[in-house]
C-alpha cells in the first residue's frame, strides 16, 4: 500500500480538503502531522503542513495549517515559514500567490 497521510496518522481528527494541484502526499508518521510537498525551484520546494484540528493534539502548539520553503538537501536547518494560520482559506490563497494564480 501507497504511504500517504490516512496510513501515517491512523487516527488524524480533520478531514484534509482537496489538496491544491501539483502537491504530492510526503506525510511520514515520525513528523509531527501530514504534509504535502511541490517543487518550487529546481532546488527548493514548498511543503504544506497540516496539523491537527484539535489543539491539544498538536505537538508543538501554533496553528493548523503552516507552509514552509525548504532546500532539497537540507534536512530542516534552512526552513523558512512562508505563512502559519487557521484558515484554510487563507493557506490556499497564498499558495496561489506564490504559484501565480492570485
Amino acid at each position: 500500500m501507497r504511504q500517504n497521510y490516512k496510513t501515517e496518522f491512523r487516527f488524524f481528527d480533520y478531514e484534509i480538503p482537496t489538496i491544491p494541484e501539483g502537491f504530492t502526499d510526503s506525510s511520514w508518521h515520525n513528523n509531527i502531522c501530514p504534509s504535502f510537498e511541490r517543487k518550487l525551484t529546481e532546488d527548493t520546494y514548498v511543503t504544506l503542513w497540516v496539523n491537527y484540528a484539535d489543539e491539544d493534539r498538536r505537538e508543538m502548539g501554533g496553528k493548523q495549517f503552516f507552509l514552509t520553503i525548504l532546500p532539497y538537501d537540507d534536512l530542516c536547518n534552512d526552513v523558512e515559514f512562508i505563512l502559519e494560520t487557521d484558515s484554510w482559506d487563507e493557506i490556499i490563497s497564498k499558495i496561489d500567490e506564490i504559484w501565480g494564480k492570485a
